[in-house]
Order: structure tokens, then C-alpha cells, then sequence
């Protein structure tokens, strides 16, 4: 599953390229509950889902939650927007069920972009085609709300 996960994450990047995320990307575990990012958080990680399913989600005023799409499941990525814009996680993830993701760290892309300068492109590329599907998604949930 890891590298079928990567593999649709990163689709612009080379075969090679993929294998080395996936083994160099740390694995982590989350129990069901767990408060994965906080809205507003600074994250310098992109995480990839193997096994589990995240709760996206947002407080209001009241301190109500809301859910802003479906759940996020096994091969999905969260965090990227974050990692891109360093302005914070937009919403709040939550682990719904126990979580197993791997998390592939600023350092390690780094490394990777400084022996091949195309990968920064591939990498965002790859990152602004996973950010489209997420959209497209919620899009169609949007259409669907009324």
C-alpha cells in the first residue's frame, strides 16, 4: 500500500524517486481521537495515509465542529498545504479511527532537490494535482448540500 500511496501522492515524480520517499518517509500512528494538526499549526511535514480514516474539520465560535469534507482515507495526503505555504494547517485533522501514515519531512525533500533541481518542480506539480482532486471533490459535495 505504501508505495501505490505514494506513487498517486507523487505522480509526477520518477519510479526512483518515489521508492526513496517511501523509504526514507517515517512511519507514525495515531489512536482514534488523536488530534493529528490543529487549525493554524505550523507544519513542515506531508503525510501520506495507509491504513485509517481522518476527520477534517474546523470549530465554530461556539466551539461546535463542523466537518469540511469527507473523511480522508488510505491514500490520501494531508498537510501539503501547509508544507507549501508555511501559513498553517487550514483545518483541524482528527484521527477517526487508529491511523497509520507514513510523513515525509522538509529535510528529505530538500536533500532529494538538491541532487536533482527538477524534482521541486515535479514534487509541486504532483502536490497541486492531488490539491485539484481534494477540490474537485468537495466541489461535488457542495453541489450536492442543498
Amino acid at each position: 500500500m505504501s508505495k501505490l500511496a505514494f506513487q498517486r501522492a507523487f505522480q509526477e515524480l520518477t519510479e526512483a524517486e518515489v521508492t526513496e520517499l517511501v523509504e526514507q518517509a517515517s512511519r507514525v500512528c495515531f489512536a482514534s481521537g488523536t488530534r493529528i494538526l490543529r487549525e493554524g499549526e505550523i507544519n513542515d511535514h506531508i503525510f501520506v495515509i495507509l491504513a485509517g480514516t481522518i476527520r477534517v474539520a474546523a470549530y465554530l465560535d461556539d466551539g461546535e465542529e463542523r466537518a469540511l469534507c469527507d473523511p480522508f482515507g488510505p491514500g490520501d495526503t494531508f498537510g501539503e498545504m501547509s508544507f507549501i505555504d508555511h501559513l498553517g494547517a487550514s483545518a483541524t485533522l482528527i484521527a477517526e479511527t487508529d491511523v497509520t501514515a507514513k510523513v515525509v519531512g522538509r529535510q528529505l525533500i530538500e536533500e532529494m532537490a538538491a541532487r536533482q533541481p527538477s524534482f521541486m518542480e515535479r514534487l509541486y506539480l504532483s502536490l497541486l494535482f492531488t490539491l485539484i482532486r481534494r477540490l474537485r471533490r468537495i466541489d461535488v459535495a457542495l453541489s450536492f448540500a442543498d
